[in-house]
């Protein structure tokens, strides 16, 4: 099998490899510097049209490009040319002997498109800054180290030299389709929009091209813009989660959770929804007060993965314990138990007990509620939470000191101070301390000034006014 970059050299190079017979070596690499799959760019860099042309870059034009000396040309057919069809270390060792001041920069790129086509990006960018040094016009020189500075994600580096190879006459769908990604990795939306347009107009079923278009109208926030696109794209590619996906986002962004709903609910029934996709399809159905609707997607989504997305199903119990729908969280806090197994551990599993404490609190089982709190907090006597429901207990079931215990302690611990104070002046309170209690109220505002602390607090001083009159 003969190296794909051969069928593109210069005639003089292919009539030299004909005339030898010598058998290629099958290690050497049939792709240009791959992306690994799970690399943003692989769609794009990995593109088969895409890869013929970066390994045709090998290739010369000698009509506007370095020349060869004559001397050069018999090095580069008689020696670089079988190194590079067997193995390319030897080319390496060659071409780097060439690359001297006054040489072709011919040369230089050649060295440069080895160390690429093998990764290592380093020496490919110094070789190609080296062939334009000596000749900056030369643009698949300019091309290539924009493509390399790209791979190793200096974006800001890869702008220049790919906006130079344009106006050299090198423009295409996907150096405009790069430039928008260094663009938008930067930051800079409108230019990442107007390069993904201009990409558009060489390959306009390009799809990665117009999803980089559609995620900087996102960024910019032309929604509309972003949404019609997306319509176009979801009738070609209906399989594709990503998009609809990205659609629900786009209407969450808008205030309208309802449509978002709606794109979530198609893709779960395409069958293509995950776990995310349906928690938070569980979110916009309990945002719209639909309960039943958002515990379906909500067992579902747990279902699906709560071992990968157990912050996220946890989230989703809490919200419906918050919200008093406590037989709903607590089967969702089953089945999250059921499905996570032994992932459900660490803080994850803390957080899975405290808020069956919770639910159960709510439910009534104060029994069953203390015995998972105090196992809570004998495993970590500092989770302020654990403590303050703890002591939300004692307090409801005639056990202030202990109670009021849990509520100091809670008190000593960064963040909670505030809600500490308030829930022991509320217990100060229902024993008509109320002195004590407004001191209490008036370094929680201190600490942490809120509307609604500070409304109570002048309801108790208005009854520690009333009380005293009494007196």
């Amino acid at each position: 099998m003969r190296p794909v970059f051969l069928f593109l050299l210069p005639t003089v190079l292919i009539i030299a490899r004909t005339q030898s017979a010598e058998p290629v070596n099958s290690s050497v690499p049939r792709q240009f510097a791959p992306a690994p799959s799970d690399n943003p760019l692989a769609s794009l860099w990995n593109d088969p049209d895409f890869q013929k042309r970066l390994l045709g870059s090998y290739g010369m034009k000698s009509e506007i490009e370095p020349r060869m000396t004559p001397e050069e040309q018999a090095f580069y057919r008689d020696k670089v040319v079988p190194a590079l069809r067997g193995e390319p270390k030897e080319a390496i060792q060659l071409l780097v002997g060439r690359t001297k001041p006054g040489a072709t920069a011919q040369f230089d790129f050649a060295l440069g498109n080895v160390y690429f086509q093998n990764d290592d990006l380093t020496n490919a960018i110094k070789s190609f800054e080296g062939a334009i040094e000596k000749f900056p016009d030369f643009l698949r020189a300019q091309k290539n180290l924009g493509f390399a500075f790209l791979r190793a994600g200096r974006y800001e580096d890869a702008i220049k030299p790919l906006t130079r190879t344009a106006s050299l006459g090198g423009a295409d769908g996907k150096l405009f389709g790069f430039l928008g990604y260094c663009y938008s990795n930067l930051g800079r939306q409108a230019s990442a929009q107007s390069a993904y347009q201009q990409a558009i107009l060489f390959e306009p079923e390009n799809t990665d091209f117009k999803l980089g278009l559609v995620k900087s109208a996102i960024a910019l926030g032309n929604y509309e813009q972003a949404l019609a696109q997306l319509d176009e794209l979801i009738q070609s590619n209906p399989d594709k989660e990503n998009l609809w996906t990205l659609q629900a986002n786009v209407y969450v962004q808008k205030g309208q959770p309802d449509k978002a709903a709606v794109a979530l609910e198609m893709l779960r029934r395409l069958g293509h929804a995950k776990s995310p996709q349906l928690l938070l399809l569980g979110d916009l159905y309990l945002n719209q007060d639909a309960r039943d609707l958002a515990l379906a997607a909500y067992s579902e989504g747990v279902e699906k993965g709560a071992g990968e997305n157990l912050p996220r199903a946890l989230r989703a119990a809490d919200i419906l314990a918050s919200r008093g729908a406590w037989k709903e969280a607590g089967d969702l806090l089953d089945k999250i138990k059921a499905s996570a197994g032994n992932n459900l551990s660490g803080a994850d599993e803390l957080k899975w007990l405290k808020l069956t404490a919770k639910v159960s609190m709510g439910s009534g089982d104060g029994a069953r509620a203390i015995e998972v709190l105090e196992e809570v907090t004998q495993r970590n006597p500092l989770d302020a939470e654990a403590l303050l429901l703890a002591g939300d207990y004692y307090s409801r079931n005639g056990q202030p000191e202990k109670a009021q215990f849990r509520y100091e302690t809670a008190g000593k611990i960064a963040g909670f101070e505030a809600d500490a104070l308030v829930k022991e002046a509320q217990l100060l309170v229902s024993s008509r301390k109320y002195e004590t209690a407004i001191e209490l109220l008036r370094k929680a505002q201190k600490v942490k000034p809120r509307d609604n602390v500070q409304r109570y607090l002048e309801r108790v001083e208005q009854v520690a006014r009333n009380a005293s009159r009494r007196s």
